[in-house]
């Protein structure tokens, strides 16, 4: 009763002394912008066709399914970003000392938890009693699990190259000439949860350019693929996932992913890396994971279960699918033998070279992790083993003399982490053996190391400050690491990375880091071994409970071969480029939600080109309350003449999907989205968007060019929930 009374008083105090701020006007926006930050960022560093399916997919399910603050879930919010390490550790301390929290208020009595981190949880958490101990009883999960059933449709309206009328002869003239399926996009797909504790479902998808069950393939064709013919969906996933069974902490069956540890070693699916940096670069291992999504790379399909009990864990773990490969025939007298040159990532199986590909070879992976932790401390150990059905044998290059070849590789690690009051130490040492690779043994033998150790320290509430080390070896393979890093492959490349958090003063909040690598090997753009940095500032403020604001700046520096035609081999130049922008939130009434947005891009060589490029958006969000409906537009243009100048700017889209199209040339952007709630039971989404370009008569190249200076993209997705 005593400590009711003072949290009651304590509360009574502290929300009026911020009666400025009103913090659940702020939570939806507020957990919104950082998705969008997110995958801006990793847009920016990655690949402009990635799936962030899956990133999407960790997000939303927090929101539809809070984390019980009184359990051990509330480690997800840390593995999200949404949470530093040092205020989980807070939040553990006021649960030990003063029991398990009784109203969300109470959070603003934990230290280290301002107004931005309370905006940010407050849409995905929940107080209730820690049920994760409690039996499972059938007749409770019919009755009380929650089903979810969502189907969606997807086009460019306009025709493009790949889906235009062409006679049996010419196609069978040049095959790839034309996209086989056609121009829809499918995906449909059901989940099943039981308060979070059983989860199951399945995900089906049809990518645009794919066969469905209505085209029509020549019989020509059909042999020409033999049994890579095939229509339909074309990605079919299942998973099943349990956890808190007595000593089975999880287990999964079907597709899931799986990370431990900083990556090195095993981290299938979307890691942030830089995109969430500032002081917060420590990964999280989250273990065993449903997979729901329809990403089709970078997962795994098979079986895994963790047991634990006290301070030991162990999880062993089984994948067996079919990768996509371009498989040739081996140059041997019997000729029968098959070498695989390439494995493919992208997923899509539109022509008839990439049908060939599809489900080419199979691959197994085997392995375990051995965790220990007590008091702050925490140590794994991560073992596993890839085996190829086919050998892969890359055509040689002057940068892939090191990549993964052969058949079978084996990687293994060990992973720490120690966090106690101010301090944040955590590291991870990698190695791989690779007894297959003939030029990898010719050129220093089999084995290669990798390792990282960072350090995070938090002097003051207001400042949290990391440093962080990296070192990969150029021969260090792993078809399954993600961990922190410049590009996506950790490999032949060392550097220190600094990074700042700070609240200056109320209200403000400054995130900065500084990034110095080298490539201690030639990568694909560069004929000799490079050098680097990457710069970022972002200062935000919030003025009031209806206006938040942001000014970014990035300056990134890398290398690359000159295009020089003068010269005879090419040689490395160094090149820049830097963004500016400005992004304020406001809010006119209690229904309009209005964004805008200004951007500037400037691109320099070393040899004196520079190119320009920027970007003006205004975003109208209304979303009226007590309305089973809201409307969200957005009118933006452009104007970067090169592509090096592109400019990324995320969308709001239908739900469990978004695009960050990468804008360059010279036009507007705009799109209209809109959401109704017919019943309680069914959400309608639909989206339509337009790019008109005022600098061309054509849109994109190859199959996927348009006659026109225009190009129109509609999604309609209905979601059912019982």
């Amino acid at each position: 009763m005593k400590r009711l009374v003072f949290i009651i008083l304590a509360l009574s105090f502290t929300l009026f002394a911020k009666a400025q701020i009103a913090i659940d006007t702020l939570s939806a926006d507020a957990l919104n912008n950082i998705l969008i930050e997110q995958v801006e960022r990793l847009a920016e560093d990655g690949d402009d066709d990635a799936d962030y399916e899956d990133l999407l997919e960790n997000y939303i399910f927090l929101s539809e399914n809070p984390v019980n603050l009184n359990s051990d879930e509330v480690m997800r919010l840390v593995e999200l970003r949404l949470l530093s390490v040092f205020q989980y550790e807070e939040l553990q301390k006021y649960r030990r000392f003063y029991g398990d929290f009784m109203f969300l208020d109470e959070l603003e009595m934990v230290e280290g938890f301002d107004e931005q981190t309370l905006a940010i949880i407050r849409p995905v958490v929940c107080i209730e009693k820690d049920q994760s101990k409690d039996k499972i009883a059938f007749n409770k999960m019919a009755r009380y699990g929650k089903h979810q059933l969502v189907g969606r449709y997807e086009q460019v309206l306009e025709k493009q190259q790949g889906y235009l009328p062409i006679d049996d002869s010419a196609l069978l003239a040049k095959p790839n000439s034309r996209y086989l399926g056609s121009p829809q996009k499918y995906q449909l797909k059901y989940t099943y949860n039981y308060r979070n504790k059983i989860r199951a479902g399945f995900v089906l998808e049809k990518d645009a350019g794919e066969m469905f069950f209505s085209d029509k393939v020549s019989d020509t064709l059909q042999k020409l693929l033999g049994s890579q013919y095939h229509r339909g969906f074309d990605f079919a996933g299942f998973h099943l996932f349990a956890k808190d069974l007595g000593i089975v902490k999880t287990a999964a069956l079907g597709d899931y992913q799986i990370a431990f540890g900083q990556g090195l070693t095993l981290w299938s699916g979307m890691s942030f890396g830089k995109a969430g940096a500032g002081s917060s670069v420590m990964k999280q291992g989250r273990g065993i994971t449903a997979k729901a999504s329809a990403s089709e790379y970078a997962f795994m399909r098979g079986a895994a279960v963790t047991l634990g009990k006290g301070p030991l864990e162990g999880t062993l773990f089984y994948s067996n699918r079919m990768i996509d490969a371009n498989v040739s025939a081996a140059d041997t007298l019997d000729n029968e033998a098959e070498l695989v040159s390439s494995l493919q990532e992208t997923g899509y199986h539109r022509t008839l070279s990439e049908l060939q590909d599809r489900h080419a070879i199979r691959q197994q992976v085997v392995g375990g992790h051995l965790a220990y932790a007590i008091a702050h401390f925490e140590v794994g150990y991560t073992a596993h083993h890839t085996w190829l059905s086919v050998p892969l044998e890359l055509k040689p290059s002057h940068y892939n003399q090191f990549y993964f070849q052969g058949q079978r590789l084996t990687n293994q690690g060990l992973d720490f982490k120690y966090v106690k009051g101010k301090y944040a130490v955590f590291g991870e040492v990698a190695m791989s053996m690779n007894f297959d690779s003939t030029a990898l043994r010719q050129a220093q033998g089999p084995l290669d190391f990798a390792g990282l150790i960072g350090l995070t320290v938090k002097p003051a509430g207001y400042l949290n400050f990391t440093i962080l080390y990296r070192d990969y070896g150029k021969a260090y393979q792993n078809l399954l690491g993600n961990a922190f890093g410049e590009g996506g492959r950790n490999q032949g490349q060392r550097g220190i990375y600094l990074g700042l958090e700070a609240a200056p003063a109320p209200y403000w909040n400054l995130l900065a880091y500084a990034d110095q690598f080298q490539f201690t090997w030639l990568t694909s753009q560069v004929n000799a071994p490079s050098r680097g940095h990457d710069y970022y500032l972002r200062i935000s403020h919030s003025f009031n409970r209806r206006t938040q604001a942001y000014l970014q700046f990035r300056s990134k520096t890398k290398m690359k071969n000159s295009t020089d035609g003068m010269v005879f081999s090419h040689y490395p130049i160094l090149y820049t480029k830097n963004t500016v922008r400005f992004n304020i939130n406001y809010q006119i009434g209690w229904d309009l939600h209005c964004t805008n947005k200004a951007e500037y891009a400037h691109y320099r060589n070393e040899d004196g080109s520079n190119e320009h490029g920027y970007f003006l958006c205004q975003d109208i969000a209304y979303k009226p309350e007590n309305k089973p409906f809201s409307l969200t537009f957005r009118y933006a243009i452009f104007d970067a003449q090169d592509y090096n100048a592109r400019i990324y700017a995320y969308e709001n889209d239908v739900l469990y999907s978004f695009s960050v199209p990468a804008l360059y040339g010279k036009g507007m952007r705009v799109y209209l989205l809109g959401k109704v709630k017919l019943f309680n039971a069914l959400t309608l989404y639909a989206r339509i968007g337009r790019t008109i370009y005022s600098d061309r008569n054509e849109v994109g190249s190859g199959l996927t060019l348009i006659e026109g200076n225009h190009k129109t993209d509609l999604k309609v997705e209905a979601i059912w929930k019982l």
